[in-house]
């Protein structure tokens, strides 16, 4: 997904020139630089990421009671 946006805006870059000249270039490369940087930082932190949740998601027990909730503790079931 993140080669063909920069595929798209490496063309719309080619066209902009061509149809603009050299200006279009003081725009167009640091757009494309910007571009280049967020994927690469989002494809970096991609790891970290799915590490946290699956920790999160392990933490979780889906077999416990209910946790927090709007009326959370205010019900308390007496014991027999």
């Amino acid at each position: 997904m993140g080669a063909a946006i920069v595929a798209m805006e490496v063309a719309a870059l080619v066209l902009a020139t061509s149809a603009f000249g050299m200006v279009a270039l003081v725009v167009g490369t640091p757009v494309l630089l910007a571009t280049v940087l967020v994927l690469v930082t989002l494809w970096a932190t991609r790891g970290p990421r799915r590490r946290l949740q699956e920790r999160r998601a392990a933490l979780f027990d889906e077999d416990g009671p209910e946790r927090g909730g709007l009326m959370s503790g205010f019900f308390e079931v007496p014991a027999r």
